[in-house]
Protein backbone atom coordinates (compact mmCIF):
# COMPACT_ATOMS: atom_id res chain seq x y z
CA UNK A 1 0.00 0.00 0.00
CA UNK A 2 2.84 2.38 0.95
CA UNK A 3 4.12 1.62 -2.87
CA UNK A 4 1.35 3.34 -4.22
CA UNK A 5 0.20 6.45 -1.55
CA UNK A 6 3.86 7.13 -1.42
CA UNK A 7 3.85 8.14 -5.15
CA UNK A 8 0.31 9.70 -5.42
CA UNK A 9 1.42 11.93 -2.47
CA UNK A 10 4.79 12.93 -4.04
CA UNK A 11 2.63 13.40 -7.62
CA UNK A 12 0.11 15.66 -6.12
CA UNK A 13 2.32 17.57 -4.32
CA UNK A 14 4.60 18.60 -7.71
CA UNK A 15 1.07 19.28 -9.41
CA UNK A 16 0.66 21.78 -6.89
CA UNK A 17 4.42 23.16 -7.08
CA UNK A 18 3.95 23.83 -10.26
CA UNK A 19 0.64 25.60 -9.73
CA UNK A 20 1.84 27.79 -7.59
CA UNK A 21 4.39 29.80 -10.27
CA UNK A 22 6.89 29.95 -7.91
CA UNK A 23 9.08 27.25 -7.76
CA UNK A 24 11.76 28.45 -5.79
CA UNK A 25 9.56 30.51 -3.25
CA UNK A 26 8.19 28.62 -0.51
CA UNK A 27 5.31 27.20 -1.54
CA UNK A 28 1.72 28.91 -0.69
CA UNK A 29 -1.81 27.16 -1.38
CA UNK A 30 -2.97 27.66 -4.99
CA UNK A 31 -6.48 26.99 -5.55
CA UNK A 32 -7.30 23.67 -7.92
CA UNK A 33 -10.14 22.55 -9.51
CA UNK A 34 -10.04 18.63 -8.56
CA UNK A 35 -10.57 17.91 -5.59
CA UNK A 36 -8.89 13.75 -4.84
CA UNK A 37 -8.58 13.43 -1.09
CA UNK A 38 -4.46 13.84 -1.58
CA UNK A 39 -4.67 17.12 -3.11
CA UNK A 40 -6.76 18.19 -0.06
CA UNK A 41 -4.98 17.24 2.34
CA UNK A 42 -1.69 18.45 0.75
CA UNK A 43 -3.93 21.79 0.46
CA UNK A 44 -4.79 21.67 4.11
CA UNK A 45 -0.96 21.57 5.19
CA UNK A 46 0.25 24.32 2.42
CA UNK A 47 -2.29 26.77 3.91
CA UNK A 48 -0.75 25.84 7.46
CA UNK A 49 2.64 26.40 6.78
CA UNK A 50 4.64 29.96 6.89
CA UNK A 51 6.78 28.86 4.46
CA UNK A 52 9.64 29.26 6.99
CA UNK A 53 10.81 25.49 6.66
CA UNK A 54 9.34 24.48 3.39
CA UNK A 55 10.42 25.33 0.15
CA UNK A 56 10.54 21.68 -2.53
CA UNK A 57 10.33 18.75 -0.01
CA UNK A 58 7.52 18.05 1.75
CA UNK A 59 7.96 17.55 5.72
CA UNK A 60 8.54 13.97 6.82
CA UNK A 61 6.37 14.72 9.86
CA UNK A 62 3.62 15.23 7.88
CA UNK A 63 4.22 12.96 5.13
CA UNK A 64 4.12 10.00 7.57
CA UNK A 65 0.66 11.04 8.84
CA UNK A 66 -0.98 11.70 5.44
CA UNK A 67 0.05 8.42 4.72
CA UNK A 68 -1.54 6.56 7.85
CA UNK A 69 -4.67 8.99 7.38
CA UNK A 70 -4.53 7.35 3.61
CA UNK A 71 -4.76 3.71 4.30
CA UNK A 72 -7.58 4.12 6.70
CA UNK A 73 -9.27 6.16 4.13
CA UNK A 74 -8.74 3.42 2.04
CA UNK A 75 -9.35 0.56 4.37
CA UNK A 76 -12.15 1.75 6.34
CA UNK A 77 -14.10 1.71 3.30
CA UNK A 78 -13.29 -1.67 2.09
CA UNK A 79 -15.30 -3.45 4.63
CA UNK A 80 -18.72 -1.36 4.60
CA UNK A 81 -18.88 -0.91 0.70
CA UNK A 82 -18.08 -4.62 -0.24
CA UNK A 83 -20.90 -5.56 2.38
CA UNK A 84 -23.64 -2.69 1.33
CA UNK A 85 -22.98 -4.24 -1.94
CA UNK A 86 -24.07 -7.39 -1.15
CA UNK A 87 -26.99 -6.32 0.59
CA UNK A 88 -27.65 -4.56 -2.89
CA UNK A 89 -27.45 -7.42 -4.80
CA UNK A 90 -29.92 -9.33 -2.30
CA UNK A 91 -32.56 -6.79 -2.00
CA UNK A 92 -32.47 -6.65 -6.48
CA UNK A 93 -32.91 -10.23 -6.02
CA UNK A 94 -36.07 -10.38 -3.36
CA UNK A 95 -37.82 -7.26 -5.13
CA UNK A 96 -37.23 -7.91 -9.15
CA UNK A 97 -39.57 -5.08 -9.59
CA UNK A 98 -36.88 -2.48 -8.49
CA UNK A 99 -34.40 -4.55 -9.94
CA UNK A 100 -36.76 -3.58 -13.35
CA UNK A 101 -36.54 -0.18 -12.73
CA UNK A 102 -32.49 0.14 -12.43
CA UNK A 103 -32.16 -2.29 -15.20
CA UNK A 104 -34.56 0.20 -17.44
CA UNK A 105 -32.73 3.64 -15.59
CA UNK A 106 -29.24 1.92 -17.23
CA UNK A 107 -30.63 0.92 -20.26
CA UNK A 108 -31.69 5.19 -20.92
CA UNK A 109 -28.55 6.47 -19.37
CA UNK A 110 -25.79 3.89 -20.16
CA UNK A 111 -27.46 2.52 -23.65
CA UNK A 112 -29.12 -0.67 -24.44
CA UNK A 113 -26.26 -3.21 -24.59
CA UNK A 114 -24.89 -4.31 -20.94
CA UNK A 115 -21.79 -5.87 -22.11
CA UNK A 116 -20.15 -1.50 -22.68
CA UNK A 117 -21.70 -0.20 -19.45
CA UNK A 118 -18.13 -0.13 -18.37
CA UNK A 119 -16.32 1.35 -21.57
CA UNK A 120 -19.29 4.18 -21.62
CA UNK A 121 -18.73 4.97 -18.05
CA UNK A 122 -15.00 5.32 -18.36
CA UNK A 123 -15.16 7.68 -21.16
CA UNK A 124 -18.40 9.50 -19.16
CA UNK A 125 -18.32 9.20 -15.61
CA UNK A 126 -20.72 11.90 -15.06
CA UNK A 127 -23.10 9.95 -15.99
CA UNK A 128 -23.02 8.41 -12.63
CA UNK A 129 -25.00 11.23 -11.23
CA UNK A 130 -27.95 10.84 -13.71
CA UNK A 131 -29.24 7.68 -11.96
CA UNK A 132 -31.64 8.87 -9.74
CA UNK A 133 -33.57 5.47 -9.18
CA UNK A 134 -30.52 3.67 -8.44
CA UNK A 135 -29.33 5.92 -5.88
CA UNK A 136 -32.91 5.68 -4.64
CA UNK A 137 -32.34 2.37 -4.24
CA UNK A 138 -28.87 2.59 -2.68
CA UNK A 139 -30.31 4.63 -0.50
CA UNK A 140 -33.05 2.60 0.75
CA UNK A 141 -30.68 -0.56 1.21
CA UNK A 142 -28.94 1.40 3.15
CA UNK A 143 -31.55 2.38 5.54
CA UNK A 144 -32.32 -0.66 6.34
CA UNK A 145 -28.98 -2.49 6.27
CA UNK A 146 -26.22 0.52 7.53
CA UNK A 147 -22.85 -0.94 7.72
CA UNK A 148 -21.69 0.93 10.13
CA UNK A 149 -22.77 2.67 13.75
CA UNK A 150 -21.01 5.45 15.41
CA UNK A 151 -19.84 6.61 19.07
CA UNK A 152 -19.85 9.51 21.03
CA UNK A 153 -18.03 10.59 24.15
CA UNK A 154 -19.97 12.14 26.94
CA UNK A 155 -19.36 15.86 27.91
CA UNK A 156 -20.84 17.44 30.78
CA UNK A 157 -23.67 19.36 29.41
CA UNK A 158 -24.85 16.51 27.66
CA UNK A 159 -27.49 14.42 28.45
CA UNK A 160 -29.53 11.61 26.72
CA UNK A 161 -33.64 11.94 26.72
CA UNK A 162 -35.50 8.48 26.86
CA UNK A 163 -38.52 9.65 24.01
CA UNK A 164 -41.03 6.91 25.90
CA UNK A 165 -41.07 8.74 29.49
CA UNK A 166 -38.76 11.85 28.97
CA UNK A 167 -36.41 10.59 31.59
CA UNK A 168 -32.95 12.17 31.10
CA UNK A 169 -29.73 10.75 31.66
CA UNK A 170 -26.71 12.92 31.94
CA UNK A 171 -23.85 11.70 29.45
CA UNK A 172 -20.70 11.97 31.84
CA UNK A 173 -17.28 12.44 30.64
CA UNK A 174 -16.06 8.95 29.85
CA UNK A 175 -19.00 7.66 28.73
CA UNK A 176 -19.80 6.07 25.37
CA UNK A 177 -22.22 6.54 23.69
CA UNK A 178 -23.38 4.51 20.45
CA UNK A 179 -25.60 5.33 17.62
CA UNK A 180 -27.46 2.47 16.77
CA UNK A 181 -28.50 3.49 12.96
CA UNK A 182 -29.96 0.10 12.08
CA UNK A 183 -32.43 1.17 14.91
CA UNK A 184 -33.03 4.97 14.73
CA UNK A 185 -33.77 4.46 10.33
CA UNK A 186 -36.39 2.06 10.90
CA UNK A 187 -38.23 4.06 13.87
CA UNK A 188 -42.02 4.41 12.02
CA UNK A 189 -41.34 8.57 14.66
CA UNK A 190 -39.69 9.26 11.42
CA UNK A 191 -40.02 6.37 8.46
CA UNK A 192 -43.74 5.86 6.91
CA UNK A 193 -43.17 2.52 6.43
CA UNK A 194 -40.30 1.83 8.07
CA UNK A 195 -39.95 -1.48 7.50
CA UNK A 196 -41.06 -1.77 3.93
CA UNK A 197 -37.89 -1.61 0.92
CA UNK A 198 -39.38 1.62 -0.97
CA UNK A 199 -36.64 3.49 -2.81
CA UNK A 200 -39.55 5.72 -4.32
CA UNK A 201 -39.41 7.70 -0.81
CA UNK A 202 -36.52 9.26 -1.83
CA UNK A 203 -37.67 10.49 -5.47
CA UNK A 204 -40.88 12.42 -3.24
CA UNK A 205 -41.40 16.26 -2.62
CA UNK A 206 -42.19 17.77 0.38
CA UNK A 207 -45.29 16.92 1.78
CA UNK A 208 -46.00 13.17 0.33
CA UNK A 209 -45.96 10.63 3.12
CA UNK A 210 -42.79 8.87 2.34
CA UNK A 211 -40.59 12.41 2.20
CA UNK A 212 -37.74 11.84 3.96
CA UNK A 213 -37.26 14.27 6.86
CA UNK A 214 -33.62 16.43 6.90
CA UNK A 215 -31.35 13.97 9.42
CA UNK A 216 -33.02 10.76 9.58
CA UNK A 217 -31.07 9.39 7.02
CA UNK A 218 -27.47 9.17 8.56
CA UNK A 219 -25.54 5.33 7.69
CA UNK A 220 -22.44 7.85 7.13
CA UNK A 221 -23.22 9.66 9.97
CA UNK A 222 -23.94 13.66 9.91
CA UNK A 223 -22.40 16.67 9.67
CA UNK A 224 -20.56 17.65 11.15
CA UNK A 225 -18.88 13.64 12.01
CA UNK A 226 -19.69 12.82 8.34
CA UNK A 227 -17.46 10.18 6.84
CA UNK A 228 -15.04 12.12 4.70
CA UNK A 229 -15.33 8.53 2.20
CA UNK A 230 -19.16 9.32 1.60
CA UNK A 231 -18.98 10.27 -2.01
CA UNK A 232 -16.10 7.71 -2.50
CA UNK A 233 -18.58 4.89 -1.36
CA UNK A 234 -21.52 6.17 -3.47
CA UNK A 235 -19.54 5.75 -6.41
CA UNK A 236 -18.74 2.58 -6.03
CA UNK A 237 -21.87 1.39 -5.00
CA UNK A 238 -23.64 2.85 -8.63
CA UNK A 239 -20.49 1.70 -10.29
CA UNK A 240 -21.27 -2.10 -9.28
CA UNK A 241 -24.79 -1.67 -9.48
CA UNK A 242 -24.24 0.00 -13.23
CA UNK A 243 -22.40 -3.34 -13.98
CA UNK A 244 -24.02 -6.23 -13.08
CA UNK A 245 -28.04 -5.28 -12.37
CA UNK A 246 -28.54 -6.33 -16.07
CA UNK A 247 -25.82 -8.84 -17.18
CA UNK A 248 -26.69 -10.95 -14.00
CA UNK A 249 -29.43 -13.00 -12.70
CA UNK A 250 -29.34 -12.57 -9.08
CA UNK A 251 -31.10 -15.37 -6.86
CA UNK A 252 -31.08 -15.64 -3.03
CA UNK A 253 -30.96 -18.81 -1.48
CA UNK A 254 -30.83 -18.53 1.86
CA UNK A 255 -34.05 -20.50 2.09
CA UNK A 256 -32.57 -23.42 0.58
CA UNK A 257 -29.98 -23.30 3.34
CA UNK A 258 -31.97 -23.27 5.60
CA UNK A 259 -29.99 -25.91 8.05
CA UNK A 260 -33.00 -25.76 10.32
CA UNK A 261 -32.54 -22.41 11.93
CA UNK A 262 -35.80 -20.11 11.35
CA UNK A 263 -34.96 -16.91 13.56
CA UNK A 264 -35.51 -13.35 12.24
CA UNK A 265 -35.04 -9.98 12.41
CA UNK A 266 -36.88 -7.27 10.78
CA UNK A 267 -38.29 -9.81 8.52
CA UNK A 268 -34.99 -11.12 7.20
CA UNK A 269 -32.31 -14.19 8.39
CA UNK A 270 -30.76 -13.67 11.73
CA UNK A 271 -27.52 -14.58 10.21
Amino acid sequence: MNRYIIPEIDSHFERLKVASRVPQAPMKPTKVRSKPVVSLALAAYLSRNDGSTFTDEIDSTFKEVALNQLKVFLFSGHDTTSSTVCYVLYMLSVNPEFRTGVQAEHDDILGAEPSLAASVLSASPQLLNKLPYTTAVIKELMRLFPAASSTRTGEPSLTTTDPRNGLKTPAEPGMLIWLISHAYQRDPAFWPRSEEFQPERWLTNEGEELHVQPGAWRPFEHVPRSCIAKELSMLELKIVVCLVARPFDITAVYEEQRNGANRRVGGERDY
